[in-house]
């Protein structure tokens, strides 16, 4: 959920980066390649989620293997380490609304032992003040500013560490969306701890740009491929691809940097893509494509392509992927998959943020998620099935 810290407002700001980003870009389809389903439910893994006590819903969800193995069919052998946004905490009734005193923290996350969706083998960590009441996981350091949180995004395993990049959020920015970006963040902790994250180091980056003349603003950290040996790649190159998001007027663009998996905290190792080559200086880097969401994923495939998993144009019903034949691509043309039935819950509710789990995936099919949300921010309450992510599989053997 894409809100303001206690308050009521509108969700999408940083989703949408501005609202003309829906727009078609010039010279692009405004229909999608494909209009049929390809993708099916998986009631299983929504059913995971869907819980009246304790974590009762959220979005931003991301999975990461402890082993640092991502072959599907992997997860059977490790535990999934899930983070998630902006988390409601409480109690939902028999009627299916939460009850007085619900609280929303800006992050959670989970432990999942095993590939099965059992909700027996899942637990959900928050941190609690003295008082017992709900506090996010992680907040940035030095945490003297209340106005300041993360929203975490993608991860790694890294030599039995546990590192994930973290939006760095601040009040402000005016206008209808009052807050911004900060900057973001690499957090490491212990690939073992539990609860994850109880105590963690936090180093802040130079993966942020802000807009630049007709350059919307910048972050990297929204997708992470381990190109490597260690992680199964089936192509693996020895590189840890971390992909982002560039801001633009017209559409929300991918952008991509590389780094080698031992220079993760060395930010001066870091390249960033560019016209078909790489280079250190974040502010020459290219787009890879368009029309993405403000979350999503890379992933390679057993024949050597990797699949590019998003929601078109940032917030829309549709989960779309593309293909290509290297981390950067060319990518192909984009193909819709599924249609997602949530925008008829009501007049307010709208799906984004498509992304991929390829470990707890199988050799035959991608697990893929995507999130649900409101424009009314009291519908939270009357209907708590809204907001909580929904899962797909993609079959793979197209």
């Amino acid at each position: 959920m894409r809100v303001r810290r206690g308050a009521a407002g509108c969700l999408v700001a940083l989703l949408a980066g501005a609202l003309p980003a829906l727009a078609t870009p010039v010279g692009a389809s405004a229909e999608p390649a494909a209009s049929s389903n390809i993708a099916v439910p998986a009631p299983e893994w929504t059913a995971l989620l869907d819980r009246r006590m304790g974590w009762t819903g959220a979005d931003g969800i991301y999975s990461i293997p402890l082993s640092g193995d991502e072959r599907p069919g992997s997860a059977g052998a490790t535990t999934t380490f899930f983070t998630f946004s902006d988390t409601f905490i409480g109690r939902v009734n028999a009627s299916g609304q939460r009850v007085s005193g619900a609280t929303l923290v800006n992050n959670t996350n989970a432990l999942l032992v095993g590939a099965e969706p059992d909700p027996s083998d899942i637990d959900f960590y928050w941190r609690t003040s003295t008082g017992g009441a709900p506090l996010a996981q992680v907040v940035p350091r030095p945490h003297t500013d209340p106005r300041r949180w993360f929203w975490p995004n993608d991860g790694v395993v890294v030599n039995g560490k546990l590192y994930l990049y973290g939006l760095r959020m601040k009040e402000g920015g005016g206008g209808a969306f009052p807050f911004a970006v900060d900057g973001m963040s690499l957090l490491r902790t212990d690939a073992d701890s539990v609860p994850p994250f109880s105590s963690y180091q936090q180093v802040d980056t130079p993966l942020y740009l802000p807009k630049s003349g007709a350059k919307g603003e910048t972050t990297y950290g929204q997708a992470v491929l381990p190109n490597t040996v260690t992680a199964g790649a089936p192509e693996a190159d020895g590189y840890l691809y971390v992909y982002g998001v560039r801001n633009d007027r017209s559409s929300k663009k991918m952008v991509v940097a590389r780094v080698l998996p031992q220079q993760i905290e060395d930010f001066s190792a870091y390249r960033f893509y560019s016209q078909g080559g790489w280079t250190p200086s974040i502010a020459a880097a290219t787009p890879l494509t368009d029309r993405i969401s403000s979350e999503y994923s890379v992933s390679p495939l057993a024949d050597g392509r990797y699949i590019l998993v998003f929601q078109l144009d940032t917030l829309s019903n549709k989960v779309a992927v593309r293909y290509a034949d290297t981390p950067v691509g060319p990518w192909s043309d984009y193909t819709v998959v599924y249609t997602a039935p949530e925008d008829d819950i009501s007049p307010n509710t709208y799906t984004y943020n498509a992304k991929a789990h390829p470990h707890l995936s199988t050799p035959d099919r991608l697990l893929i998620s995507y999130n649900v949300n409101t424009f009314d921010f009291f519908e939270h309450f009357s209907n708590a099935d809204i907001y909580r992510p929904r899962f797909i599989w993609l079959p793979l053997d197209q």
